[in-house]
């Protein structure tokens, strides 16, 4: 269970274009952020917290069986909301998650946090969330190489913002990786980081707007634009998400849940 004193993570609200309305029709959204403990971990875990174990996650490196539990354990807390707190999440053929019937969602990890949302269907299209540690110098070539284009590179370089060149790599590699989670479903096939072009980045309202470059799926055409949200957690980790297909803009809120594992 999420601990009664969950602390609410930096300016993680963001307030839609008529605050009263959007929240007379839904809820925030909550990204839910559970820490990993990495020491003494055994399979033994996904028993005693309920939560079903995959062969192939059984044959896995140690870390991918962490990052697994911890992040099924984020989504059983986002499930719980929406009154299904013993829901299974499998795992599709192309690694993705299987979410209940009637629901969408996403989840995702760094070596030490793992995150989850989950929300109906009926009411939000698509949800991507992603969490990344910002990179060094060393990975910068590598980025500008295979998620960032040169004209994004010169677009963000001529911008005069708080973070530094290396966050704001990072941001659109994560604002990316957060688009392709809610197009997936949809889309059904993996496609480029260049499927999507960055057109705007407004650090006030964190923001990065994306144009698709090519034809996606019917719901996703080329020319069509596409906001990313995001949080930075803390000075090294960014959190991006990208939610559509409702007619208004949801509050988003970071709650950070301490979830326990039954005895």
């Amino acid at each position: 269970m999420a601990d009664p004193g969950a602390v609410r993570l930096m300016s993680g609200l963001h307030p839609g274009r008529d605050g009263r309305i959007v929240a007379a029709l839904a809820p925030a959204l909550n990204i839910y952020l559970v820490p990993l403990e990495v020491d003494g971990f055994a399979l033994e875990r996904f028993d005693e917290a309920g939560i079903t174990l995959p062969p192939q996650i059984v044959r896995s490196a140690p870390i991918r069986q962490i990052e697994y539990f911890y992040g099924r354990l984020a989504a059983r807390q986002a499930l719980a909301q929406l009154g299904l707190p013993d829901a299974q999440i499998g795992t599709g053929p192309m690694r993705e998650p299987l979410w209940p019937r009637g629901v969408t969602g996403s989840i995702s990890h760094t070596r030490y946090l793992a995150a989850a949302i989950a929300a109906p269907a009926s009411v939000h299209g698509a949800i991507g969330i992603d969490m990344e540690t910002v990179i060094g110098p060393a990975l910068r070539p590598v980025l500008m190489s295979t998620a960032v284009s040169p004209a994004e590179m010169d677009y963000l370089s001529g911008l005069q913002l708080e973070h530094p060149m290396d966050c704001l790599l990072t941001l659109v590699f994560s604002a990316k990786e957060s688009f392709f989670k809610a197009a997936f479903p949809k889309v059904r096939r993996y496609f480029d980081f260049d499927a999507v072009e960055l057109r705007a980045f407004d650090g006030a309202a964190r923001t990065l707007t994306f144009e698709v470059r090519e034809e996606l799926c019917n719901c996703l055409r080329e020319g069509d634009v596409r906001v990313v949200r995001y949080d930075m957690i803390d000075a090294d980790t960014v959190c991006t998400h990208c939610i559509y297909g409702f007619e208004q803009e949801l509050p988003v809120e970071l709650v950070w849940c301490r979830v326990g594992v039954p005895a």
